[in-house]
């Protein structure tokens, strides 16, 4: 199948395509995902998509609840169309309750379940005239209350009460379901009038050269980025690249560098001197980065496509003045705008991230010149990705100290986008002169 799907299709094959707790993935066979034409279904896709994952937990509560049996007695693709179906009814106001109903029962025939349609346009039908079952107690049992009417698992919810205590946590928990405002850096020298349209709308932000966006499509973000003009980004990340004391004619090494963004922050701070070498172990990813350097006319960084350094150990120019080592982790203080990373924090995910985390440190170390600094950062909260791995390198590597370290937790007590920030971390090591 190669049609040009409709919104509700393509967010259906998208969903289909993730792993999701009690989800088996791939329930459709030969589906070849083609977007959208009109940028209208592709907006309602994206709404979809991200509002069943950030609801999955409550969406298949209320499946088993109308259906009057559990998950397992029903057909993994039945139960995608029905939370694409019980999404619109609980949470889109725009749309008519009649049209959410005919469409899932046109989807499910559409896609080979002709038999299951009738039982699609019954439990949409109950719950259009039942409404949502009740939702447990909140005071009574928060960590059941999380989970069923916040879709966040238990273990989640337990880390996050033992951070927080449980009345944060369940403000945590509330903060990932909003939608987190859009925030963009302008690179310098740019003035808030060259990004100025009449749809789009500006909001100055509390952190000096960052504004909270309205109306700007994903294609005119990534038109301000191609031209040098602003760049998509959290303000917790960006004022990492800020702490790195930067200075024109160092040697810096952006040592998880993904596509590239505080890669462009870096080369701001040091303009056309010095040497950055950015390091990925993603291939797409550098060639992005690549691609971006060759539009922007920089050519001041290196790209390197490697897991470790050793690899790649003869073309590197030596030590380096300044490391950002940004790994990868559990993206547990943006949950807001990583919704299925909610479904991955349990203990395994993370001790296999931990020793990740210290294998990309561990290989990192030797490279930073002495009297250095090497910046180690995540969008964690969670202590044994940040503190615990950084006394852990202290203790094997003696050679360096603390600067100082900080973790920051998401603006969820506060719905400002002037204000707003993403959770993460950040620690400063010093190598010793000699």
């Amino acid at each position: 199948m190669g049609y040009r799907m409709s919104g509700r299709d393509f967010a259906l094959a998208e969903l289909d395509a993730r792993r999701l707790p009690r989800w088996p993935a791939k329930a459709l066979k030969r589906i070849r995902l083609r977007p959208p034409a009109d940028p209208r279904d592709l907006a309602l896709s994206e709404q979809l998509v991200v509002g069943v994952v950030k609801n999955l937990l409550l969406l298949q509560h209320h499946i088993e609840h109308f259906a009057g049996k559990r998950l397992g007695q029903i057909d993994p693709l039945l139960q995608k169309i029905l939370a694409i179906g019980l999404y619109q009814l609980e949470f889109l106001d725009r749309i008519p309750a009649s049209a959410a109903v005919n469409e899932a029962v046109a989807q499910a025939k559409r896609f080979g379940r002709s038999r299951g349609a009738g039982f699609v346009n019954a439990i949409l039908r109950n719950a259009t005239r039942q409404g949502p079952p009740p939702l447990p107690d909140e005071a009574s049992d928060p960590r059941r209350f999380a989970q069923i009417a916040l879709s966040h698992p238990p273990e989640l919810f337990d880390k996050l009460a033992q951070l927080l205590g449980t009345q944060e946590a369940l403000a945590f928990c509330r903060h990932d379901n909003c939608e987190p405002p859009t925030l963009v850096r302008l690179f310098d020298g740019v003035d808030v009038g060259a990004v100025q349209r009449p749809e789009v709308h500006l909001t100055p932000h509390e952190q000096r050269g960052m504004f909270a966006v309205t109306g700007a499509t994903r294609a005119i973000l990534a038109d301000w980025a191609a031209n040098g003009l602003a760049q998509a980004q959290d303000a917790t990340a960006a004022a990492v690249v800020d702490q790195m004391e930067l200075t024109q004619g160092q040697r810096v090494l952006d040592r998880c560098a993904g596509r590239g963004t505080k890669t462009l922050q870096m080369v701001q701070r040091m303009g056309s001197t010095g040497l950055i070498v950015a390091v990925d172990a993603s291939r797409s990813r550098c060639r992005a980065l690549d691609q971006l350097l060759d539009r922007r006319g920089i050519e001041n960084v290196q790209t390197y496509c490697a897991a470790e350094l050793s690899g790649i150990a003869l073309r590197l120019p030596g030590a380096f003045d300044r490391i950002l080592v940004d790994v990868p982790c559990s993206n547990s203080g943006v949950l807001a705008r990583r919704p299925e990373a909610r479904y991955a924090q349990d203990a395994r995910r993370l001790a296999s991230l931990g020793k990740l985390q210290r294998q990309i440190l561990d290989d990192t170390a030797a490279w930073l010149a002495a009297g250095g600094l090497l910046l180690y950062s995540t969008c964690s909260i969670w202590p044994e990705e940040n503190q615990e791995q950084i006394e852990q390198f202290l203790e094997k590597h003696q050679e360096f100290a603390l600067a100082d370290q900080c973790t920051i937790l998401p603006s969820f007590p506060d719905g400002n986008p002037a204000r707003y920030r993403d959770g993460g971390y950040v620690a400063r090591l010093g190598k010793s002169p000699g």
